[in-house]
């Protein structure tokens, strides 16, 4: 029912309360970029949005997008059920209006000369508009750019977008986009090869904040028209690059054709059991319809979150003892591996020793 008075000696925490994150944890993951919201979602109202177990509002004002926690630091009022007047983001319950900056400008209460206490401002975050998102950092010193895409804004090709909620973790599902073997058996339904295709050795080029690697894959022709018998399959390179820790990119290049379509998907973290994907398609022939486009990425969305939101536990394992590897998890090893790197896990892994065969 209440919360415990503080001293003027308790340090401030920027920990969420009920933080579903390990602190060490949250703490690195706050210093990078992560999309809350699609540019054309935040528009004259205020929009509510939830990043690392933090309520967020995000606003425009005067051109620029805007990102604070979701709180009026009177009474704890709700601002993303309050209004954009003149610029500023006003409070549902009593009215306050606050600046871009958060700073409160007006409080109708009170006569136009009273002065505002300067402590009565919002907690504010670093806020980006790139590719049709609106990307936040709660931190001040951002630990990586947001990742380079040039693709996206050369406008070339049909572009479509998908978003959903998948409970399972961000790790969870990047480990998942960027998986070769799990193709044959999850997506039977959609594009998926032959079973008992040998997936070949594949090295994984490892930089600071960065992995990619490429293989080769024989898939069922995607967006062809529904046949009763088997659809042919097409030779399709995969070239996957990864930036650390939630943002994958992968090209299909189809081999026979000299055609590439383009899979943006970013896994941006709700909480820690919960997360908001991202995608972009692109299709560089501009021969495929959006919407079939956004059809077809949904149905495989489909075929994945389900077994992704199964798996136990619900944690990504950073200690690579325990679970079991073979050659063809080469990226997901180097996955766990450049998390571990990052700092993550450190709370509760001892020591990471690599498996004896992979």
């Amino acid at each position: 029912m209440f919360l415990p008075a503080k001293n003027s000696n308790t340090p401030k925490s920027r920990l969420p309360r009920n933080c579903s994150f390990v602190p060490a944890d949250w703490h690195i993951l706050a210093s990078y970029w992560h999309p809350v919201a699609w540019s054309t979602n935040v528009t004259d109202h205020p929009v509510g949005a939830r990043l690392l177990d933090i309520p967020l509002v995000l606003w425009r004002s005067h051109g620029h997008v805007h990102a604070a926690k979701d709180l009026c630091m009177h009474r704890g009022a709700q601002l993303s059920m309050g209004a954009i007047r003149d610029g500023l983001l006003v409070c549902p319950l009593h009215g306050f209006h606050y600046d871009g900056s958060g700073a409160c400008r007006k409080i109708p209460a009170l006569s136009a000369d009273a002065p505002i206490p300067v402590k009565l401002r919002l907690e504010s975050y670093l806020c980006e508009e790139r590719y049709g998102m609106i990307w936040v950092c709660l931190d001040e010193q951002p630990a990586a750019p947001i990742p380079e895409w040039p693709h996206i804004e050369s406008g070339s090709g049909n572009l479509a977008r998908v978003r959903g909620t998948w409970r399972a973790s961000a790790a969870r599902h990047v480990e998942n986009f960027n998986d070769l073997c799990h193709i044959p058996f999850v997506h039977q339904g959609t594009f998926g090869g032959a079973e008992d295709r040998v997936i070949e050795p594949y090295d994984v080029s490892v930089g600071d904040l960065t992995l990619s690697f490429q293989a080769e894959y024989h898939e069922k022709v995607r967006y062809a028209e529904k046949t009763e018998g088997e659809l042919p399959l097409r030779h399709r390179r995969y070239i996957y690059r990864l930036s650390l820790p939630f943002s994958s990119y992968l090209q299909l290049y189809d081999v026979t054709n000299d055609t590439t379509f383009r899979v943006y998907d970013v896994a941006s973290p709700v909480s820690a059991t919960v997360s908001e994907i991202f995608q972009i398609l692109i299709d560089d022939t501009g021969q495929i319809d959006p919407a079939a486009m956004v059809e077809f990425q949904s149905r495989i969305n489909a075929e994945d979150a389900p077994l992704i939101e199964a798996q136990s536990p619900l944690e990504l394992p950073l200690d690579l003892r325990d679970e079991i590897h073979t050659p063809a998890d080469r990226m997901s090893i180097e996955y766990r591996r450049s998390l571990v790197r990052l700092g993550l896990g450190a709370e509760t892994i001892l020591g990471t020793k690599a498996p004896a065969s992979i």
